[in-house]
């Protein structure tokens, strides 16, 4: 009895572990997750991510930013000038969105985003 007790301790450790963690929705491809870092810090100060954030949460105004937090990212190496969005919702939980770029928002060195494209 105490051997399954034991057992079932060391099991439980792992899934509490793991349910403390970020839960990611299926991330798109050519998109990084965001750590919670990330969140954390964009609080703390202006920065590419955090303009690109507020972009993100003009394009999908679903989701509030009253219980969570906007960041975009921008896949370099992508020729169609997307935006990665992520949304944490204050409980762990990240959702992605894909848009396109605005245009002029540098996509390459010498190059800027037009039309969806990296020109």
């Amino acid at each position: 009895m105490i051997v399954t007790g034991t057992f079932l301790l060391f099991a439980a450790v792992p899934l509490v572990c793991f349910a403390e963690g970020t839960v990611v929705e299926t991330i798109p491809e050519g998109c990084k997750k965001i750590s919670t870092t990330s969140f954390l810090k964009a609080n703390c100060e202006s920065s590419l991510m955090t303009t690109l954030g507020t972009f993100c949460s003009i394009k999908f105004p679903g989701r509030s930013e009253r219980d969570g937090q906007w960041l975009g990212t921008v896949n370099e190496k992508d020729p169609k000038c997307r935006v990665c969005c992520v949304y944490s919702d204050g409980q762990n939980i990240q959702y992605y969105n894909v848009t396109t770029a605005l245009d002029s928002l540098p996509c390459a060195p010498k190059k800027k985003c037009n039309n969806g494209r990296c020109v």
